[in-house]
């Protein structure tokens, strides 16, 4: 009774406080504000680090006056972010003061920043960083304000800044895969000289991505007269480093194999029945949604530079389809109209009855035990290949057509010449496919550079399959679509079911493996001693934590590597799609190599131990008495205690350009792309088709732990609003109480 006379005593307003302050602590809780920040980590720099780089423009590369090596390209404005701390530098306006910005709270998945320098000490700005690769980075920044407003991070007050940033020593590390395909003829129109006179020529100009995969998207000007003012050959292929989509565009960030230069490519998202688009390629490096109107007219809209600068550089391209579904077609249709003669015979095929539109090649089939369906397992995901008649299909590489020439391969050397003809407007391509059997359930094969039409005139077999057509593409590609000359990739069988090999391992072995990120597992691989077509991998401790990883293999292949090398290719019994091998060498004995399935030829060895090529562990072994172990076939040990563990794989950024600082601040400093660690994972980069919708999620930090909802969960969000209802009507409820008058 003396508590309750007590409490009583509290004056009322006091306890409305009271339940004011329980009731916004709780609402504090669900928006998650965290009153001290720091930029990401991927974002950060060292202290020696030259800056990130913005507003660059076309030209050779220079120094960067922030202390930075020679070979960055041109820019404006330079960032300086360590921790908490953002300086922005302005170069390219050397009287201009550069601006301090410091992290003062994160609040829903962006950062709120006070100003802080010698000028102005009192205005605020909302932030939100989009990684579009590792090395490429876009801010949305809100307006200023002169007072402390979380309203500032509302998405509405948000401005995306079409300049990106740039981390020029990495930037060749990353690699993205282009969003579309296609071919198209080409009109040009600079935004500062206005119509390329080559428009006006009946050979059109040419814009082709990813006709094959791994092409990338390649420019042709046809001569050196039709080249613009935007550092390109006449005859130009570039790399996707990123790409990422909004309601209206593709946004695709290009670099020129030889060097740094980059373009920014707009290309409308929509699927128009119209067979023209109109595409926009910015040489200097701003990804707008729109083009400015005019080079007066708001020269910036950039949020981080308002008051200076002038327009980026763009081009419009107008893009017409036109389709080639034979080897004998016209390159324009003003064939038709024109008298033919021996200039213009090539580009006018069919008109100029060159061919035989209705017999442009002679087809033929592959070999009937090659056919089937199988599945390449690389470090970009799972593919599947369905080899069937003539048809060689590989998902997001390309369909090869069986062809036959006078001067082709012969049939028993399994070397197949191979055309691609494309309903999207690409040129067919000449395309050259060596296949290898590794066993009764694997082949190997090898895709060679392809030639484009009408590019050959004669000798087709013997030019197409030619041993200089096989090689792999430029770095950061490597060999992940066309391997180096004389290996392949392997490719295990799904259907019809083959027949296993024995696993061909002569004793029990005690392992060590060391994961990439430093983790050591302790266990076993040994085969099954009724069925040696079996084999179990067997890891009890994994570092401290002391997890179990237990995987069943089926063994599909066992087959030669590089001299005294051998390589046992397996299959996951309870995850089929993992397929992976172990390679050992007599040379290095004790020491073995795991790696994925497509990266197991006879450079596996070499290139693992070099660091060339990034296995899944380094296993160290020596061998037991026992030959072989027994368990039952049925049971599995699903690992769950270290499935947050990452290992990388090359190419190192093959990243998604869609995720926020949420998504990279838990990265490294390079954020490289990963593989799930777990024994019979698939990797983390596997491919999504352009336009396919992902849970977006919202990064936020409570007690000092990370945690991840996704956005678009209705019920979720009100699930998590009950613990605060809950909070208030409670809190309302004791101020009640204490009101009742005592009886």
């Amino acid at each position: 009774m003396a508590m309750r006379h007590r409490l009583r005593s509290i004056p009322f307003s006091s306890k409305i406080l009271t339940y004011v302050i329980i009731c916004s602590t709780a609402l504090f809780l669900r928006v998650r504000v965290v009153m001290s920040c720091e930029f990401p980590e991927a974002l950060r720099m060292e202290e020696a680090d030259p800056p990130w780089i913005s507003h660059v423009r076309a030209g050779p590369a220079t120094a960067t006056s922030g202390g930075g090596t020679v070979g960055v390209l041109p820019h404006d404005t330079e960032y300086f972010i360590r921790r908490s701390v953002m300086e922005v530098h302005y170069p390219g306006a050397p009287d201009r003061a550069h601006v301090r910005w410091r992290c003062s709270m994160a609040y829903n998945n962006k950062l709120l920043l006070k100003r802080q320098d010698h000028l102005i000490n009192n205005f605020y700005r909302c932030v939100k960083i989009n990684f579009r690769s590792p090395s490429l980075v876009q801010i949305a920044w809100s307006y200023e304000a002169r007072k402390f407003d979380l309203a500032l991070c509302g998405d509405e007050a948000l401005t995306l800044d079409p300049w990106l940033l740039v981390r020029s020593q990495s930037l060749h590390l990353d690699h993205a895969q282009c969003p579309f395909s296609g071919g198209f003829d080409m009109k040009l129109t600079d935004s500062q000289l206005g119509d390329s006179a080559c428009n006006l020529m009946l050979r059109p100009m040419r814009l082709e991505t990813e006709c094959v995969g791994g092409d990338g998207v390649t420019f042709d000007f046809v001569s050196s007269n039709c080249l613009p003012d935007v550092r390109m050959f006449v005859h130009q292929r570039t790399l996707c480093v990123a790409n990422w989509k909004d309601q209206e565009n593709h946004y695709v960030v290009l670099r020129r194999n030889e060097d740094s230069d980059l373009w920014c490519f707009v290309m409308p998202a929509s699927k128009s029945l119209h067979s023209t688009k109109t595409a926009y390629l910015y040489s200097d490096l701003a990804c707008m949604q729109h083009p400015p109107v005019s080079e007066s007219a708001s020269p910036s809209k950039s949020p981080s530079l308002p008051s200076s600068g002038k327009s980026p550089r763009y081009f419009t391209l107008r893009l017409n389809t036109r389709i080639y579904s034979t080897l004998c077609e016209d390159e324009y249709s003003a064939c038709s109209s024109i008298t033919c003669n021996a200039y213009v015979e090539r580009e006018c095929q069919r008109s100029c009855r060159v061919c035989d539109p209705e017999n442009s090649f002679s087809s033929c089939e592959y070999p009937r035990r090659l056919q089937g369906l199988w599945q390449l397992q690389d470090i970009d995901g799972t593919r599947q290949l369905q080899i069937s008649g003539s048809n060689f299909t590989l998902a997001r590489v390309g369909n090869f057509h069986c062809v036959t020439y006078p001067d082709g391969p012969k049939r028993k050397s399994r070397v197949y010449t191979a055309v691609t003809l494309s309903d999207n407007g690409c040129r067919p391509r000449y395309s050259c496919l060596k296949i290898k059997r590794l066993g009764p359930a694997v082949i190997s094969y090898s895709l060679s550079h392809s030639f484009t039409w009408p590019g050959l005139q004669e000798h087709f077999g013997s030019k197409i399959c030619a041993d200089d057509r096989f090689f792999p593409d430029p770095s950061p590609l490597d060999d992940l679509y066309r391997s180096y000359q004389g290996s392949g990739k392997p490719v295990v069988s799904l259907s019809p079911k083959a027949q296993l090999v024995n696993c061909n391992i002569s004793a029990v072995m005690n392992v060590s493996a060391e994961l990439l990120e430093g983790y050591t597992c302790q266990g076993k691989i040994y085969k099954h001693c009724e069925d040696p077509t079996k084999l179990r991998v067997e890891y009890n401790s994994c570092g401290g934590d002391g997890a179990a990883i237990t995987s069943d293999y089926r063994c599909m292949a066992n087959f030669d590597g590089h001299y005294w090398e051998k390589i046992i290719l397996l299959q996951n019994i309870h995850k089929p799609e993992d397929s992976r091998c172990f390679v050992f060498s007599q040379y290095y004995p004790g020491e073995a190599y795991s790696l994925l399935a497509a990266q197991c030829d006879k450079h596996a060895f070499e290139f693992a131990r070099s660091g060339l090529r990034k296995p899944l562990a380094r296993v160290t072994f020596n061998l037991q008495g026992d030959k072989c172990k027994s368990w039952s076939l049925e049971t599995v040990t699903v690992p769950t205690t270290v499935s947050s563990r990452t290992v990388t794989s090359q190419p190192q950024r093959l990243v998604n350009s869609h995720a926020t600082m949420g998504d990279q601040s838990r990265q490294g400093h390079g954020g490289s792309g990963t593989l799930e660690l777990v024994e019979g994972a698939e990797p983390k980069h596997s491919y999504r088709e352009p336009g396919t919708s992902v849970v977006q999620k919202s990064l936020s930090v409570e007690n000092g732990e990370t945690v991840e909802s996704p956005t678009s969960d209705r019920s979720s969000g009100l699930r998590l609003w009950t613990p605060v209802l809950s909070v208030c009507v409670y809190s309302a409820a004791i101020i009640a109480i204490l009101q009742m008058p005592l009886t």
